[in-house]
């Protein structure tokens, strides 16, 4: 395993693996992307468009998986494919995946039908478990469905599916990009702030609460936000983070914020008050000694200050179109932050 290798690329090319030992001839689909799939699978005479999902959620968020969905419905008729293929590392209830497949003419496949082919190879099985970091109390185990996904695949229609696609994080991104930076617009910032916030987590955070802010005009308004246990990120700030809050900053600086501004958000966050995490939301990204001082608050005092500019806001808006689940970047980015913590 290449630790350099974004998890999601480890566990498709796993994936890959796994789908040739079933038996299936793959190849890498090159129009993949957002307006194609990952890979093409020939089982027998028919052809597959095969999208691979990472989750680091091991419970099925339906949403996301029906976006995913919809797409690879789409793009598989465009290609001519014959059958549709999503491979998802969650588990997906049996009542939930027959809703799914009636509604979309796709298989899908989950973690639990992955270990069952792989069971056929004690290596890829052994990579698999330690890869999407299988619980040994994991009561979905292998081989409790006794059905091969393939049994219960059904042709594609010749027409294209009626379902429209979710555009909104396209759309969403396109307003933040237009939004001058500095003083003049800080209420537009933080009102298509609130937008995007809003569209990533809607079942994540609750409460909302805003503030005022007297510091400056750049950064007047913020949000604190009851944080619900849905996904592995939100589960970590609770659990491990002791924190049932966040705190979200908007700060539309035309450059890097600096020190002075992760001293003001630090104030903010109580360590008896259940509110150790912020995430601050600014357009160019902090400078090197702002980056120190959020070092020195995690290790002094556990509090995670999480920067995140435009480019990774508009990329976790993408992965919300796609189907997949915008909190893994917020835990990819606290994952990265912690190894490289200095003593």
């Amino acid at each position: 395993m290449q630790p350099s290798k974004p998890t999601w690329e480890l566990f498709e090319n796993l994936v890959s693996r796994i789908l040739e030992a079933a038996n299936f001839q793959i190849e890498v689909n090159p129009s993949r992307g957002d307006k194609g799939f990952d890979l093409f699978g020939i089982f027998g005479n028919e052809k597959w468009a095969v999208e691979v999902k990472y989750y680091r959620t091991v419970r099925a968020q339906p949403t996301l998986i029906e976006a995913a969905a919809t797409r690879l419905a789409y793009n598989g008729t465009v290609a001519q494919a014959q059958k549709c293929m999503l491979v998802v590392s969650c588990v997906l209830p049996p009542e939930l995946r027959e809703m799914l497949e009636q509604k979309f003419n796709v298989t899908f496949v989950d973690r639990v039908d992955l270990r069952n082919w792989a069971a056929t190879s004690s290596g890829l099985s052994e990579e698999l478990d330690a890869l999407i970091e299988v619980d040994q109390s994991d009561s979905h185990p292998a081989g409790t469905r006794r059905e091969d996904p393939r049994q219960r695949s059904k042709p594609l229609g010749e027409s294209l599916p009626t379902i429209p696609e979710d555009n909104r994080g396209t759309a969403l991104c396109q307003e933040l990009k237009t939004i001058k930076r500095g003083k003049e617009a800080w209420s537009e910032y933080e009102r298509v702030c609130e937008k995007i916030l809003k569209y990533l987590f809607p079942n994540d955070l609750h409460g909302w609460h805003s503030q005022k802010r007297t510091d400056d005009d750049l950064n007047r308004f913020d949000f604190i936000c009851r944080v619900r246990p849905t996904t592995e990120f939100w589960k970590f700030v609770i659990d491990h983070l002791d924190s049932r809050y966040v705190l979200f900053e908007f700060k539309n600086y035309s450059g890097k914020i600096k020190q002075g501004q992760i001293l003001t958000t630090e104030k903010y966050l109580l360590e008896r008050g259940l509110r150790r995490v912020a995430i601050i939301l600014t357009r160019a990204g902090a400078e090197p000694h702002a980056i120190t001082m959020t070092q020195g608050a995690m290790r002094e005092h556990g509090k995670l200050m999480l920067i995140v500019n435009d480019e990774k806001l508009c990329e976790m808006l993408h992965m919300k179109e796609r189907g997949e689940d915008p909190t893994d970047c917020l835990f990819e980015l606290a994952d990265n932050f912690l190894l490289s913590l200095p003593r």
